[in-house]
């Protein structure tokens, strides 16, 4: 509604609205205020008499495209904290593209972060709007096609050859020779796999799409590739006469163990009336050599054939004896989520919580029981236990934090997240326990003192980092927090040893920067940082933050 009426009022009202949703701290809810802003300037037709408020806005939004969190996350795994820089810089690419499309300048934006862009995600996304919103740009089709056919980065060509082309210019007499080449000749895999999976949607008619794709599951040199094949054909040629054949085959002796799985899943799925579909994956939940097919084909057994006399003593079988502990994680989770109320289940799943000699078996019991049997007069027992005194710090840390969330209020909890924030002998149970501490009991007496002593004097740079982080996050507005940031931010002991850790000095500064930019002492720290930082990565950070000031200046 807001931006509906946006276009409807003086366009300076609507400069004003622009301007107060800049203003705003919008962190903390994925930027919504910027985004908000963008679809509001969408609907002026006539930008020109707020265009200094328009050109602010595609700033910020510009920034975005490199936003990034101010504490410690794993960049290399698909987590929640990767999720959301991936789902704002995109949105960023995205904003961009729509709001100021007809602006010359946005096209040239889009194609030179398509080209050189350092995450894949932005070049994926600025790929996307440009082929989507310029498709009918004389040029564009052109561009697609010259980077599709000699780009080095194998981002751009596998979105810009096999993807954007696939689905934008299917029609065009090019693309599907272009598609085909791909398919079989492309020297990354992932463009190979790409092509395959248009391909295959995209011209199941041709009458040379099923020999390639045939020909890929039998003979491509990478098993993601014969992966993505064999899901094509049994997904789109289910009824073609050989392609049973085949998929049973290639769950039988494919020499990839992801391609046996991938086959014994489309298997499952595509023929669960076959004769012969129950009993091979019942085989391959029991016997085979792999542990990854062997837990694949216990999650297919559990969710396709649960009324199956034979199935519930299998999973349960897997759960308490399968040599491998991802085959036991995988029962342990279909057992609980499936057969929640069967007599036995509840005894296995505390077992497994209490006595399984693999931590990951015991972590993801752990998870369940408290999830799924909160109410059970020996859960928390149990629970806390395995806070208190399991041998491995990453069921501790599962432990700890399904207390936090379950129990916050029973009386001893509070008392156990306090002493493994301070005291348990790993980083990653203290890193845990402080969160939970700062999130969940912020307004007790006692927390605050603890979060900053943890943020000033624990040994481990994650632990401070996260401590630091979680200052900013509930306490930034603490008459004393500017200076105890101000501290960190000269005074955090790290030193680096690895390219990806991140410094808790940075972190502080970056709080600064963005909370308190306007405080008499933010300028002089930048500058200190930028000329005496130890941290190479952090001076090069500091010289990027007061290259920014001096052009808004």
């Amino acid at each position: 509604m807001m931006c509906l009426i946006s276009g409807m009022i003086d366009v300076r009202f609507t400069g004003k609205l622009i301007e107060f949703l800049l203003e705003q701290d919008g962190q903390k809810f994925k930027f919504v205020n910027l985004f908000l802003a963008a679809k509001c300037l969408i609907e002026v037709r006539n930008r020109i008499e707020i265009h200094p408020v328009s050109q602010k806005l595609l700033t910020q939004i510009q920034a975005l495209t490199n936003y990034d969190l101010d504490y410690y996350y794993s960049k290399y795994f698909d987590n929640e904290e990767t999720k959301l820089v991936h789902e704002i810089r995109t949105q960023a690419v995205s904003a961009i593209a729509a709001t100021w499309q007809e602006e010359s300048s946005t096209l040239d934006w889009l194609k030179a972060r398509a080209q050189s862009d350092e995450d894949n995600d932005v070049c994926f996304a600025a790929v996307q709007e440009l082929a989507r919103g310029w498709k009918d740009d004389s040029d564009t089709l052109n561009w697609l096609k010259t980077h599709a056919q000699s780009d080095k980065t194998y981002a751009v060509r596998r979105h810009a050859a096999v993807q954007e082309l696939a689905r934008g210019w299917k029609d065009d007499p090019e693309t599907l020779s272009i598609v085909k080449t791909y398919a079989q000749s492309d020297s990354n895999y992932a463009v190979r796999r790409a092509a395959v999976q248009e391909l295959a949607r995209g011209w199941k008619d041709d009458p040379e799409t099923l020999p390639i794709l045939k020909t890929c599951v039998q003979s491509d040199g990478d098993d993601e590739v014969r992966h993505a094949a064999v899901q094509e054909l049994a997904r789109g040629w289910k009824d073609d006469p050989e392609t049973l054949s085949i998929v049973k085959t290639y769950a039988r002796s494919d020499s990839n163990d992801a391609v046996r799985r991938a086959a014994v899943q489309e298997l499952a799925r595509g023929w669960k009336d076959d004769p012969e579909t129950l009993s091979i994956v019942k085989t391959y939940a029991q016997s085979d050599s792999n542990d990854a097919v062997r837990r694949a084909a216990v999650q297919e057994l559990a969710r396709g054939w649960k009324d199956d006399p034979e199935t519930l003593s299998i999973v349960r079988t897997c759960a308490q004896s399968d040599d491998n502990y991802a085959v036991r994680v995988a029962a342990v989770q279909e057992l609980a989520q499936g057969w929640k109320d069967d007599p036995e289940t509840l005894s296995i799943v505390r077992t497994c919580a209490q006595s399984d000699d693999n931590y990951a078996v015991r972590g993801t019991a752990v998870q369940e029981l408290a999830r799924g049997w909160k109410d059970d007069p020996e859960t928390l027992s149990i629970v806390r236990t395995c806070a208190q005194s399991d041998d491995n710090y990453a069921v501790r840390g599962v432990a700890v934090q399904e207390l936090a969330r379950g129990w916050k209020d029973d009386l001893e909890t509070l008392s156990i997240i306090k002493t493994y924030a301070q005291s348990d002998d790993n980083d990653d149970v203290r890193r845990v326990a402080t969160r939970e501490l700062a999130r969940g009991w912020k307004d007790d007496p006692g927390t605050l003192s603890i979060v900053k002593t943890c943020a000033q004097s624990d040994d481990n740079c994650d632990v401070r980092g996260v401590a630091v982080q979680e200052l900013i996050w509930g306490w930034k507005d603490d008459p004393e927090m500017f200076e105890f940031l101000y501290d960190r931010a000269l005074q955090d002991p790290f030193e680096r040893e690895e390219f990806w850790e991140d410094n808790p000095r940075q972190i502080a500064l970056k709080a600064i920067l963005k909370n308190y930019p306007d405080h008499p002492k933010t300028l002089e720290l930048l500058i200190d940082r930028v000329n005496n930082d130890p941290d190479e990565q952090l001076r090069e950070f500091a010289k990027q933050q007061f290259a920014k000031l001096e052009k808004q200046q």
